[in-house]
């Protein structure tokens, strides 16, 4: 938690403080909100155990080091912008991903993760790519767990950072895409 990126520029107060059209996106942002279909809010806390990955992903890159708890980072100190792209009841949905970025690029960010990603290209997708490479930004993905080299996307898309996963071994993990789209 003390490496969560905080907005100070907007408290939580019911007013719209740093005018970026975000009321209270102090903590960071849920662009899903509760359901399909529902307003997004500003309350980007994951509400099942099944949705947890992109927060076992953020506490590897980011957890408090050398605080006697849990496991130590790999970026020791970075702060870590929280923004959810996903619904509160659906627990594996990520419909939000690209406004997401797009949100991350335009506000410094320098590293995007995306823990997700689904089949089918998409010109609009890849220019969002394009934009937030643009302002600096490196995005990382997963390469997908469909053990195939069928391309997944945002990690096919060029600019795009594509992570696959191995074993200890250090052996392709029989579950994960892979393919020359793949950088990891």
């Amino acid at each position: 938690a003390a490496n969560i990126f905080l907005n100070t520029n907007d408290p939580v107060d019911g007013i719209d403080n740093d005018g970026d059209g975000y009321v209270d996106n102090y903590y960071g942002w849920d662009f899903g909100g509760a359901s399909l279909g529902s307003e997004p809010d500003n309350d980007p806390n994951v509400k099942s155990s099944g949705a947890d990955h992109g927060v076992h992903v953020s506490g590897l890159v980011s957890a408090v080091t050398n605080n006697g708890t849990g496991v130590a980072s790999i970026a020791k100190n970075a702060k870590l912008m929280i923004l959810k792209a996903g619904v509160d009841d659906a627990e594996r949905s990520v419909y939000y991903g690209y406004q997401a970025i797009l949100y991350a690029a335009d506000r410094g960010v320098k590293i995007i993760n995306c823990s997700w990603g689904s089949n089918g290209r998409s010109n609009f997708e890849q220019d969002i790519i394009d934009y937030a490479v643009s302002k600096g930004c490196l995005i990382v993905a997963a390469a997908g767990n469909d053990g195939t080299e069928v391309p997944v996307y945002p990690a096919a898309y060029n600019g795009v950072l594509a992570v696959a996963n191995v074993t200890s071994a250090d052996i392709r993990n029989i579950g994960s895409s892979y393919g020359y789209h793949v950088g990891i």
